[in-house]
Protein backbone atom coordinates (compact mmCIF):
# COMPACT_ATOMS: atom_id res chain seq x y z
CA UNK A 1 0.00 0.00 0.00
CA UNK A 2 2.91 2.36 1.00
CA UNK A 3 4.28 1.34 -2.47
CA UNK A 4 1.31 2.74 -4.47
CA UNK A 5 1.39 5.73 -2.50
CA UNK A 6 4.79 6.67 -3.08
CA UNK A 7 4.40 5.66 -6.93
CA UNK A 8 1.55 8.61 -6.99
CA UNK A 9 3.47 10.98 -5.08
CA UNK A 10 6.08 10.85 -7.59
CA UNK A 11 4.23 10.80 -10.57
CA UNK A 12 1.79 13.57 -9.65
CA UNK A 13 5.15 15.70 -8.95
CA UNK A 14 6.59 15.02 -11.88
CA UNK A 15 3.24 16.13 -13.69
CA UNK A 16 3.44 19.29 -11.46
CA UNK A 17 7.43 20.07 -12.75
CA UNK A 18 6.52 19.80 -16.10
CA UNK A 19 3.50 22.18 -15.96
CA UNK A 20 5.39 24.51 -14.09
CA UNK A 21 8.07 24.53 -17.29
CA UNK A 22 5.79 24.93 -19.41
CA UNK A 23 4.28 27.92 -17.76
CA UNK A 24 7.37 29.31 -17.05
CA UNK A 25 7.65 29.78 -20.82
CA UNK A 26 4.57 31.87 -21.90
CA UNK A 27 5.24 33.82 -18.56
CA UNK A 28 5.33 37.73 -18.19
CA UNK A 29 8.73 37.63 -18.30
CA UNK A 30 9.75 35.77 -21.40
CA UNK A 31 6.73 37.81 -23.45
CA UNK A 32 9.08 41.06 -23.56
CA UNK A 33 12.13 39.15 -24.94
CA UNK A 34 9.40 37.43 -27.68
CA UNK A 35 7.88 41.19 -28.50
CA UNK A 36 11.46 42.63 -28.95
CA UNK A 37 12.35 39.90 -31.40
CA UNK A 38 9.24 40.24 -33.20
CA UNK A 39 10.23 44.23 -33.12
CA UNK A 40 13.50 43.78 -34.37
CA UNK A 41 12.40 41.24 -37.53
CA UNK A 42 9.93 43.87 -38.48
CA UNK A 43 12.63 46.52 -38.51
CA UNK A 44 14.51 44.79 -40.57
CA UNK A 45 12.04 44.17 -43.18
CA UNK A 46 10.96 47.97 -42.84
CA UNK A 47 14.73 49.17 -43.76
CA UNK A 48 15.08 46.70 -46.81
CA UNK A 49 11.88 47.66 -47.85
CA UNK A 50 13.40 51.49 -47.54
CA UNK A 51 16.89 51.01 -49.36
CA UNK A 52 14.53 49.13 -52.04
CA UNK A 53 12.76 52.73 -52.62
CA UNK A 54 15.59 54.35 -52.24
CA UNK A 55 17.30 52.06 -55.00
CA UNK A 56 14.21 52.58 -57.01
CA UNK A 57 14.28 56.61 -56.59
CA UNK A 58 18.06 56.58 -57.80
CA UNK A 59 17.35 55.01 -60.43
CA UNK A 60 14.26 56.27 -61.71
CA UNK A 61 15.69 60.03 -63.12
CA UNK A 62 17.90 58.02 -65.14
CA UNK A 63 15.46 55.91 -67.33
CA UNK A 64 14.14 59.23 -69.06
CA UNK A 65 17.95 60.14 -70.11
CA UNK A 66 18.11 56.61 -71.79
CA UNK A 67 14.98 56.62 -73.23
CA UNK A 68 15.53 60.20 -74.41
CA UNK A 69 19.02 59.19 -75.89
CA UNK A 70 17.38 55.98 -77.69
CA UNK A 71 14.43 58.39 -79.49
CA UNK A 72 15.77 59.51 -83.05
CA UNK A 73 17.14 62.76 -83.52
CA UNK A 74 15.22 65.47 -85.74
CA UNK A 75 16.80 66.30 -88.85
CA UNK A 76 18.18 69.62 -88.71
CA UNK A 77 16.31 72.55 -90.35
CA UNK A 78 17.19 75.50 -92.03
CA UNK A 79 16.43 78.78 -90.45
CA UNK A 80 12.52 80.13 -91.67
CA UNK A 81 11.64 76.50 -92.96
CA UNK A 82 9.39 73.33 -91.98
CA UNK A 83 10.59 69.44 -92.04
CA UNK A 84 9.51 69.49 -96.05
CA UNK A 85 10.41 70.69 -99.39
CA UNK A 86 7.38 71.73 -101.16
CA UNK A 87 6.71 74.98 -102.96
CA UNK A 88 3.00 75.35 -102.55
CA UNK A 89 2.15 79.14 -102.55
CA UNK A 90 5.66 80.19 -103.33
CA UNK A 91 7.33 82.07 -106.82
CA UNK A 92 9.98 80.12 -108.83
CA UNK A 93 12.51 82.06 -110.97
CA UNK A 94 14.76 79.95 -113.24
CA UNK A 95 17.21 80.03 -116.17
CA UNK A 96 18.84 77.44 -117.66
CA UNK A 97 21.06 76.55 -120.43
CA UNK A 98 20.41 74.74 -123.33
CA UNK A 99 22.33 72.47 -126.07
CA UNK A 100 20.34 70.10 -128.71
CA UNK A 101 20.31 68.47 -132.05
CA UNK A 102 17.20 69.04 -134.44
CA UNK A 103 16.11 66.88 -137.37
CA UNK A 104 14.23 69.32 -139.64
CA UNK A 105 11.35 68.54 -142.70
CA UNK A 106 11.29 70.63 -145.19
CA UNK A 107 7.41 71.79 -146.76
CA UNK A 108 7.73 72.83 -150.61
CA UNK A 109 7.88 76.77 -149.19
CA UNK A 110 9.68 75.78 -146.16
CA UNK A 111 13.16 77.73 -145.51
CA UNK A 112 15.85 75.94 -147.24
CA UNK A 113 17.94 73.65 -144.81
CA UNK A 114 21.44 73.89 -146.59
CA UNK A 115 22.02 76.68 -149.60
CA UNK A 116 20.57 76.32 -152.62
CA UNK A 117 21.62 73.41 -155.24
CA UNK A 118 21.35 75.65 -158.81
CA UNK A 119 22.01 72.13 -160.23
CA UNK A 120 19.01 70.73 -159.21
CA UNK A 121 16.59 73.71 -158.78
CA UNK A 122 13.38 71.71 -158.73
CA UNK A 123 14.99 68.90 -156.18
CA UNK A 124 16.22 70.73 -153.35
CA UNK A 125 16.96 68.62 -149.96
CA UNK A 126 14.00 68.11 -148.09
CA UNK A 127 15.35 66.35 -144.90
CA UNK A 128 17.75 67.66 -142.45
CA UNK A 129 19.49 67.12 -139.68
CA UNK A 130 21.85 68.98 -137.54
CA UNK A 131 23.53 71.03 -134.01
CA UNK A 132 21.33 73.29 -132.90
CA UNK A 133 22.42 76.26 -131.74
CA UNK A 134 22.90 76.35 -127.79
CA UNK A 135 20.21 79.06 -125.95
CA UNK A 136 19.33 80.46 -122.94
CA UNK A 137 16.08 79.94 -121.11
CA UNK A 138 14.30 82.12 -118.70
CA UNK A 139 11.04 81.07 -116.55
CA UNK A 140 9.04 82.99 -113.99
CA UNK A 141 6.30 80.38 -111.97
CA UNK A 142 4.08 80.10 -109.33
CA UNK A 143 3.25 77.16 -107.41
CA UNK A 144 -0.26 76.61 -106.07
CA UNK A 145 0.21 73.01 -104.83
CA UNK A 146 3.60 71.40 -104.03
CA UNK A 147 3.00 68.99 -106.94
CA UNK A 148 2.16 71.09 -109.44
CA UNK A 149 3.90 74.26 -111.05
CA UNK A 150 2.48 76.69 -114.22
CA UNK A 151 5.16 78.87 -115.81
CA UNK A 152 5.92 81.14 -118.46
CA UNK A 153 9.05 81.13 -120.34
CA UNK A 154 10.94 83.00 -123.16
CA UNK A 155 14.27 81.28 -124.74
CA UNK A 156 16.64 83.41 -126.81
CA UNK A 157 19.21 81.77 -129.21
CA UNK A 158 23.19 82.59 -128.92
CA UNK A 159 23.67 82.48 -132.20
CA UNK A 160 21.70 82.24 -135.53
CA UNK A 161 21.31 79.17 -137.49
CA UNK A 162 23.02 78.96 -140.24
CA UNK A 163 21.61 75.65 -141.71
CA UNK A 164 18.31 77.00 -141.93
CA UNK A 165 19.49 80.49 -143.04
CA UNK A 166 17.46 81.68 -139.77
CA UNK A 167 18.39 84.39 -136.88
CA UNK A 168 18.75 83.60 -133.22
CA UNK A 169 16.03 82.02 -131.58
CA UNK A 170 13.13 83.51 -129.88
CA UNK A 171 10.33 81.88 -128.79
CA UNK A 172 7.59 82.34 -125.61
CA UNK A 173 5.80 79.99 -124.13
CA UNK A 174 3.70 79.06 -120.96
CA UNK A 175 4.15 75.50 -119.55
CA UNK A 176 4.06 73.25 -115.89
CA UNK A 177 5.70 71.65 -114.23
CA UNK A 178 4.27 68.40 -112.04
CA UNK A 179 6.04 66.87 -109.68
CA UNK A 180 6.68 63.22 -108.39
CA UNK A 181 8.14 63.28 -104.41
CA UNK A 182 6.97 66.69 -104.00
CA UNK A 183 8.25 67.62 -100.43
CA UNK A 184 11.73 65.72 -100.75
CA UNK A 185 14.94 67.40 -101.83
CA UNK A 186 15.04 65.38 -104.99
CA UNK A 187 11.93 65.40 -107.25
CA UNK A 188 11.32 64.24 -110.73
CA UNK A 189 8.90 66.53 -112.71
CA UNK A 190 7.51 66.36 -116.15
CA UNK A 191 6.46 68.89 -118.20
CA UNK A 192 4.24 69.90 -120.76
CA UNK A 193 4.39 73.58 -122.38
CA UNK A 194 3.63 75.28 -125.87
CA UNK A 195 5.42 78.41 -127.56
CA UNK A 196 5.37 80.27 -130.76
CA UNK A 197 8.81 81.22 -132.28
CA UNK A 198 8.59 84.74 -134.01
CA UNK A 199 12.53 84.76 -135.50
CA UNK A 200 12.97 85.33 -139.00
CA UNK A 201 15.31 84.60 -142.12
CA UNK A 202 18.92 85.71 -141.90
CA UNK A 203 18.88 87.09 -145.61
CA UNK A 204 21.92 85.22 -146.96
CA UNK A 205 20.83 84.82 -150.73
CA UNK A 206 22.55 81.32 -151.26
CA UNK A 207 19.11 80.41 -149.58
CA UNK A 208 16.87 82.48 -151.52
CA UNK A 209 16.83 80.59 -154.75
CA UNK A 210 14.67 83.51 -156.66
CA UNK A 211 17.90 85.47 -156.32
CA UNK A 212 19.83 82.94 -157.76
CA UNK A 213 17.82 81.16 -160.73
CA UNK A 214 15.08 83.64 -161.78
CA UNK A 215 12.89 80.04 -163.34
CA UNK A 216 13.17 78.91 -159.52
CA UNK A 217 10.34 81.55 -158.30
CA UNK A 218 9.65 79.82 -155.33
CA UNK A 219 10.49 81.72 -152.29
CA UNK A 220 10.86 80.46 -148.97
CA UNK A 221 8.82 81.32 -145.71
CA UNK A 222 9.84 81.85 -142.47
CA UNK A 223 6.59 81.95 -141.03
CA UNK A 224 5.60 82.15 -136.84
CA UNK A 225 5.98 78.41 -135.73
CA UNK A 226 3.73 76.69 -132.98
CA UNK A 227 5.77 74.64 -130.97
CA UNK A 228 4.65 71.47 -128.37
CA UNK A 229 7.37 70.77 -125.39
CA UNK A 230 7.59 67.90 -123.60
CA UNK A 231 10.42 67.34 -120.96
CA UNK A 232 11.37 65.31 -118.14
CA UNK A 233 13.58 65.50 -115.57
CA UNK A 234 14.95 65.91 -111.74
CA UNK A 235 15.81 68.69 -109.27
CA UNK A 236 17.20 68.68 -106.48
CA UNK A 237 16.98 71.56 -103.60
CA UNK A 238 19.11 72.46 -101.45
CA UNK A 239 16.83 74.63 -100.06
CA UNK A 240 13.52 75.55 -100.12
CA UNK A 241 14.73 78.85 -102.03
CA UNK A 242 17.31 76.99 -104.28
CA UNK A 243 17.91 73.94 -106.86
CA UNK A 244 19.28 72.50 -109.63
CA UNK A 245 17.48 70.99 -112.50
CA UNK A 246 18.21 69.36 -115.61
CA UNK A 247 15.30 68.72 -118.18
CA UNK A 248 15.85 66.44 -121.21
CA UNK A 249 13.32 67.35 -123.40
CA UNK A 250 11.61 67.74 -127.28
CA UNK A 251 10.45 70.81 -129.20
CA UNK A 252 7.92 69.92 -131.95
CA UNK A 253 6.96 72.61 -134.40
CA UNK A 254 4.59 72.14 -137.23
CA UNK A 255 4.18 75.47 -139.09
CA UNK A 256 6.96 76.56 -140.62
CA UNK A 257 8.17 73.07 -141.29
CA UNK A 258 8.22 69.79 -139.43
CA UNK A 259 10.97 70.00 -136.92
CA UNK A 260 12.04 67.80 -133.69
CA UNK A 261 15.05 69.69 -131.49
CA UNK A 262 15.72 66.99 -129.04
CA UNK A 263 18.01 69.01 -125.97
CA UNK A 264 18.95 68.95 -122.79
CA UNK A 265 18.08 72.20 -120.27
CA UNK A 266 20.58 72.34 -117.46
CA UNK A 267 19.85 75.32 -114.46
CA UNK A 268 19.37 76.85 -111.32
CA UNK A 269 16.47 78.12 -109.72
CA UNK A 270 14.87 80.54 -107.04
CA UNK A 271 12.28 80.71 -104.92
CA UNK A 272 10.40 83.34 -102.72
CA UNK A 273 9.04 83.97 -99.98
Amino acid sequence: MKTKVLGLATAVAVFVHVSARAAEGDSPATRPAAAAADAEKSDSVADQAKLKTEKADEEGPGKPAKEEEAKPKEPDKEQGEDATYGHGMQFGLRGGFLIGEKMYFRYDKSPLCRAFDTSKPSEQLKTCGFTAPPAAEVALSFAPFDSVEPYVFARFGLSGESKTNTNALQLYGIGARVYTMADSRLKVFVEPAVAWEVEGGSGNPQWNPSKLDPKYTLKPEYKKDLIVHVGIGPQYDFAKAFGLFMNAGVDVGVLRAISANLHVNIGAQLRFP
